[in-house]
């Protein structure tokens, strides 16, 4: 069964470059770098799946189809990445043993494994946030985990989604930094090494992941384009236009992964602002090819929010149609989750714990005290201190060169300034609404943390020289290193758990623990629902916590979901 997993998890990637590829020759796209091409793929079928799902359920035929037309498009369309693949698939087998998980990540029972059955095993259905909590979350990486639903595997590929962003993710990093005649800024290529120590030292297990750390890895991918495309003065125009294109794409993948990201658009704000010949990026940007696909991202993100909830926004109450509809959610259900979600993030809430007086607690500055002692102090704390270990180590490698005199030091720094400035405003938007690093934060804390080091060293070490390349790839090494001996670890220990009965043994090894949640079948308006206490976990669809004033009717062949005698 382990080989079976790693073959269906090779050809799925190489499936997944494919589709990349396809957009790269769609939007007629140069830039090739083999991690992002995988990423484009990923934009791609969240797309697909997104839009089949209105019509079928993500079955095993469907999925087998699509994987299947991803290879095609491989074989036909490979040549721009064919020298490239074989490293991909060297880093492949350095970073599999991230997908060998028994823990998951702690939301991943409650809405994202449930989200994903849903879609492998029906088609659209409107009101499902009326059957629990968890089918109000919508989000393009559940459409993504659905196309993994494969015969053998079932669902225990779901992982795989959050493994392809980390992959491609990283090989988009060594690409840029270590490619011959790079055009990119020595700034970029230092915020791009710290980043990737970042993210395989500090985010080195899949039980970290959700829906949450993949959607920073694109706004990290996103923050090179807009930095090269607002400080690279050696860009053609036309690498420019493609360049902000490119950070379009990555800022819509985002926000359909997480709403959330959205602030990020204000550095495209500030690029365009920045830029040169504008009606000459309009006229390009306005390309049917370029249109086409970002309005069928955004339109379908915004429908399937829509039919799960009534919402065009969830949680947004001013774009739910609660009255308009009567399988949307009510009012004051949006309004009392939107209140929570927001008390959470600002720790007035927890799994255990919930402060008193909680509608005053959230205005103002209120919460201010409560989070410093409940979350700064700890969590946030924590990230500090591997982001000063990050930079300290990084200065220890090139000491030398740091303490040296620059010959250089007349650039003109405003436009860095500029752009930091936007990241402290993005920063303080973050911090006053939803400060919690898991909600969009890990990766604004960390540039802003960063960036004046950044600064600091951009005259002082050239990484387009050949020793201190060298320098930098003992450096990667060493934080590999660190990857591989947190999860070496982390799967002795899971593989040290016996007893059958405790949470998350390795029972059906290489699989994922599941809790059994023995549902109770009930049938309603001739449809079988599986009825749960808590998660749903891996429970067959329709999985439902609640019956109460539950009326089903079925119209043109669609389910709808309706909760009665509601306000």
């Amino acid at each position: 069964m382990f080989f079976i997993f790693f073959i269906y998890s090779l050809v799925i990637l190489t499936s997944t470059l494919g589709y990349g590829l396809i957009i790269l020759k769609f939007l007629k796209f140069k830039e090739a770098n083999i991690g992002l091409v995988g990423i484009l793929g990923l934009f791609f079928l969240s797309i697909i799946a997104s839009y089949t799902y209105l019509f079928f359920a993500h079955n095993y035929i469907h999925n087998s189809i699509v994987v299947f037309f991803g290879l095609v498009s491989f074989l036909f369309l490979k040549k721009k990445i064919l020298k490239d693949f074989k490293y991909l698939i060297i880093l492949f087998f350095l970073l599999f043993i991230f997908l060998i998980i028994s823990k998951t990540n702690e939301d991943f029972g409650y809405y994202h494994l449930p989200n994903g059955i849903q879609f492998a095993q029906q088609k659209l259905q409107f009101g499902l946030g009326n059957l629990n909590h968890g089918f109000k979350h919508i989000s393009s990486i559940f459409q993504l985990m659905s196309l993994h639903y494969l015969p053998l595997v079932e669902f225990y590929l779901f992982n795989l989604t959050n493994f392809l962003f980390f992959i491609f993710y990283l090989a988009f990093i060594l690409k840029e930094i270590f490619k011959k005649s790079s055009k990119n800024l020595n700034f970029s290529n230092i915020l791009l090494s710290l980043i990737f120590i970042l993210f395989i030292t500090k985010f080195s297990r899949l039980a970290e992941y959700g829906s949450d750390i993949s959607g920073q890895i694109i706004i990290s991918i996103y923050f090179f384009y807009i930095f090269e495309l607002i400080l690279n003065s050696k860009l053609k125009v036309n690498e420019q236009i493609e360049f902000l294109k490119l950070s379009l794409i990555l800022i819509l993948f985002a926000i359909t992964l997480k709403f959330i990201h959205i602030i990020y658009l204000l550095l495209v704000l500030l690029s365009f602002i920045l830029i040169k010949k504008k009606f000459q990026f309009i006229v390009k940007i306005l390309n049917i090819n370029f249109l086409t696909i970002s309005l069928l991202s955004i339109i379908i993100f915004i429908f399937l929010n829509f039919t799960s909830t009534g919402c065009l926004i969830y949680p947004v109450e001013e774009l739910c149609f609660s009255n308009n509809f009567d399988w949307a959610l009510k009012s004051k259900t949006v309004n009392y989750l939107n209140f929570h979600y927001e008390l959470w993030s600002k720790a007035g809430r927890g799994p255990n714990f919930s402060i008193d007086n909680p509608e005053n607690y959230i205005q103002s500055l209120n919460w201010l005290s409560n989070w410093i002692s409940l979350y700064f102090i700890g969590k946030f704390t924590d990230f500090i201190l591997v982001t000063l270990i990050i930079i300290i180590t990084f200065s220890c490698f090139f000491l030398k060169e740091i303490f040296k005199t620059s010959e250089n030091l007349k650039k003109s720094y405003t436009k860095y300034y500029l752009l930091y400035f936007t990241l402290l405003l993005i920063f303080f938007i973050w911090f006053f609404n939803f400060p919690t690093l898991r909600y969009a934060g890990f990766i604004i804390a960390f540039l802003i943390l960063i960036f004046p080091f950044s600064i600091l060293i951009n005259e002082k070490i050239n990484l387009s020289l050949k020793n201190n390349l060298k320098k930098l790839l003992i450096l990667f090494i060493l934080s590999y290193s660190i990857f591989l001996f947190k999860n070496i670890i982390r799967l002795n220990n899971e593989l040290k758990i016996i007893d059958e009965n405790q949470h998350h043994n390795f029972k059906n090894f290489p699989f994922f623990w599941i809790e059994n949640t023995l549902p109770e079948k009930i049938k309603l308006n001739n449809l079988t629902l599986q009825k749960v206490k808590g998660k749903c976990w891996a429970t067959p669809s329709i999985c439902v916590r609640n019956f109460d004033n539950l009326k089903i009717i079925s119209k043109n062949g669609y389910i709808f979901y309706i909760k009665e005698n509601e306000q």
